[in-house]
């Protein structure tokens, strides 16, 4: 093994020669995948939020249009670290269509941070529990199908990451894609609700019992997806549901 390692570094020693390494975004020359400037320059959205659920908000609403219609969503808080603009809305299609991975760990980084910021309801005060915040990290699934073609899950990476830096479980099995939707990008509000309808179920039906579970993945935009993820997982006895993004898109 540790023969391997060492051949791996003189390869990528030598690969950095003819290609040095760059920002996967911006393509300046520097050793990590996302830049200083670039991780700078990706900033928490500005209130208002959404008084019951916490999504991102027009300037002149107190709610969101889905609890404004609705009864309250079958999770407790939802956020995104940022706007699906600039740079995040950038480094997201790199990671998510070009197949740029070594993107996950920033972005994944970044997006733990973005839990503790001022305001922030998915974290209970620090001196409130020696209890984790979180029993499992659930990544929104993708379908096997859509999963063989990308070759990864781009949430997952993402999860993943979040799980290390809390120390809480990262579950990638709990929850799954049963049925291959259409691609919500040009879907209006109802019919992104239609389209998840019952494309998602529980290994077990009590899989979540008693436990605190929180949903992430990479963009946010009518949540019809993770709404629909949060209602299967607290349909499993989950006691306590959030949701967490890269990016909302409003």
């Amino acid at each position: 093994m540790a023969q391997i390692e060492a051949v791996q570094a003189i390869w990528n020693g030598l690969l950095d020669l003819v290609y040095p390494p760059r920002c996967l975004v911006c393509g300046a020359w520097q050793e990590e995948p996302l830049c200083p400037a670039c991780r700078h320059a990706i900033q928490p959205p500005d209130p208002p939020f959404c008084d019951r659920c916490g999504v991102l908000i027009a300037a002149d609403k107190s709610l969101c249009p889905a609890c404004e219609l609705g009864p309250e969503p079958p999770f407790a808080w939802c956020q995104a670290m940022g706007r699906y603009e600039g740079v995040l809305r950038q480094a997201i299609h790199r990671l998510k269509y070009d197949g740029k991975t070594a993107l996950a760990q920033p972005l994944g980084k970044l997006l733990a941070a973005s839990l503790e910021r001022p305001g922030s309801r998915l974290l209970p005060h620090p001196n409130a529990s020696d209890q984790p915040a979180f029993d499992r990290v659930v990544p929104v699934p993708l379908h096997p199908s859509r999963l063989r073609e990308r070759g990864f899950n781009q949430s997952e990476r993402i999860a993943r990451i979040v799980a290390q830096e809390y120390g809480w479980r990262l579950d990638t099995r709990g929850l799954r894609r049963i049925r291959r939707t259409k691609t919500q990008t040009r879907l209006g509000h109802r019919e992104r609700a239609q389209n998840v309808q019952g494309a998602f179920a529980v290994r077990t039906s009590d899989y979540f019992a008693g436990q605190s579970v929180l949903i992430i993945d990479d963009v946010l935009t009518t949540g019809a997806t993770v709404k629909e993820c949060a209602q299967v997982v607290k349909d499993a006895g989950a006691v306590r549901v959030c949701i967490t993004a890269l990016a909302q898109d409003i």
